[in-house]
């Protein structure tokens, strides 16, 4: 019942009590934590949080855009109104940081969807075996689930999202990106309005995502995730 609380104590470090998912985007893929000084790429930067990035131009035999999985819900206790699952972005079909740099983005939100619905469902279908956080989140929310609870708040806003190097990543990995967002204050709930725990608001996290692409006209596979 306090799996939010807890994943969210150890993803951006202001939750005080402790989580039944251990270790939660403090490593993953069992590399050391990320050294951001190390060298790499020129970093490739798509901004979110005002206006849109442009589309790519997709001709009559591009890739098309995966929809939204039948299993993933589109209704929950935390959705805001009006509010639909978040859907695959078409800049995400290139194999490419930029390409990277927009799945995770949208992996991102998956989670968020997940803490929005108490359903991990969307996120499953977009993180590997090696990505143990990732499971551990999607393990924590459907527990959550199962006692009957929900999560009020605790919803991301996006900034930026950056390439950065691979290493000293040790999961496999085409690309890596950082995520930059906000959290909203979080409490756990069940249906008689009791509150069991709850966090403040947090702003400017970082989370490093790495992920490997699974070729043309597919999508891309989370490997790794961590805040930074």
């Amino acid at each position: 019942m306090m799996v939010l609380v807890r994943a969210l104590r150890l993803i951006a470090r202001f939750v005080s009590a402790a989580m039944v998912v251990g270790g939660l985007l403090a490593a993953c893929g069992g590399s050391a934590q990320p050294n951001l000084s190390a060298t790499g790429p020129t970093p490739s930067t798509t901004r979110l949080a005002s206006g849109s990035p442009t589309r790519p131009v997709l001709s009559s035999n591009s890739p098309a855009v995966p929809p939204v999985p039948a299993d993933v819900p589109t209704t929950g206790h935390n959705v805001k109104p009006g509010e639909q699952p978040p859907t695959y972005p078409a800049a995400a079909l290139a194999k490419s940081q930029a390409g990277a740099n927009a799945f995770a983005v949208f992996f991102m939100k998956t989670l968020d969807w997940a803490y929005a619905t108490t359903n991990p469902s969307y996120m499953k279908h977009y993180y590997g075996p090696t990505c143990g956080q990732c499971d551990g989140l999607a393990e924590g929310i459907s527990k959550t689930a199962i006692r009957g609870h929900w999560y009020e708040g605790g919803r991301f806003t996006f900034g930026t999202a950056a390439g950065t190097a691979i290493a000293p990543v040790t999961a496999p990995a085409d690309y890596c990106a950082i995520v930059v967002l906000s959290i909203t204050a979080t409490t756990v709930v069940d249906p008689t309005g009791k509150i069991f725990n709850g966090s403040g608001a947090a702003s400017g996290l970082q989370f490093k995502l790495c992920a490997v692409s699974k070729g043309r006209g597919a999508t891309w596979l989370a490997t790794y995730l961590a805040r930074l």
